[in-house]
């Protein structure tokens, strides 16, 4: 395949290409998202995107009943080793479920879509030409979030906003942001990264309550001390 086939042929339509998370979230979606979607809905998407949904906002060890059920396993090779960092895994299993909980009741519009940025899907929830302040906390927080568990329970409540106005998401993208925003050595990298999603994407979505709709996750770990 040539230089110019294979850019054509990936969903990616700017100078990212998605690491070995990004990737295995990818592949893992598509078609689960496909199969939720009318006019499919495939009984086995619908069911595992349920049993996902369970796991949104919580880290793998709190959920132990999805081990075998997030395509985690993509990323080891047969030798047993890891194709990404340890932080891997726990990205994976963030982004597919927190992925899960976004598309819920959306059967005719994608929750992931590539290219979608978290930034700027955040900004495209604001009034125009104003800045939410309590809807840029919240984005604030989820970039301060220094451990898996605390990330996973923050970001969940932006996913809730973003699936109340149908607000997509590159959720390969936003895996590969996480495995590297769990690496101390690479976590300020990811913040600059939002930050200018943020400022770069103009808000078009009219004024609305930023509080989320429904409660779960697990409160307990937004308490912690970072």
């Amino acid at each position: 395949m040539t230089t110019s086939s294979a850019a054509a042929a990936s969903p990616w339509q700017d100078a990212y290409q998605p690491g070995p998370v990004g990737r295995t979230v990818h592949a893992f979606l598509e078609p689960i998202q496909r199969g939720y979607m009318h006019p499919n809905d495939e009984a086995r998407a619908v069911t595992r995107l349920a049993q996902l949904r369970r796991g949104a906002g919580k880290a793998p060890e709190e959920i132990p009943e999805l081990f075998g059920l997030t395509g985690t396993e993509r990323l080891y090779a047969d030798s047993g080793r890891l194709k990404s960092s340890e932080h891997g895994p726990d990205a994976v299993h963030l982004a597919v479920t927190l992925y899960a909980l976004h598309q819920q009741s959306h059967r005719t519009a994608r929750m992931h879509v590539p290219g979608r940025r978290l930034g700027r899907a955040v900004r495209a929830l604001m009034p125009p030409g104003e800045i939410d302040e309590a809807l840029r906390r919240r984005f604030v927080t989820v970039a301060g979030a220094t451990s898996a568990n605390v990330l996973a329970y923050r970001l969940r409540q932006l996913v809730l906003l973003l699936r109340r106005e149908a607000e997509p998401l590159d959720y390969a993208r936003l895996a590969d942001q996480i495995e590297r925003a769990l690496d101390p050595g690479r976590r300020l990298a990811v913040r600059q990264e939002w930050g200018r999603e943020f400022h770069s994407g103009p808000p078009r979505k009219e004024p609305g309550s930023t509080q989320p709709s429904d409660e779960g996750g697990s409160p307990a770990a937004d308490q912690n001390t970072e």
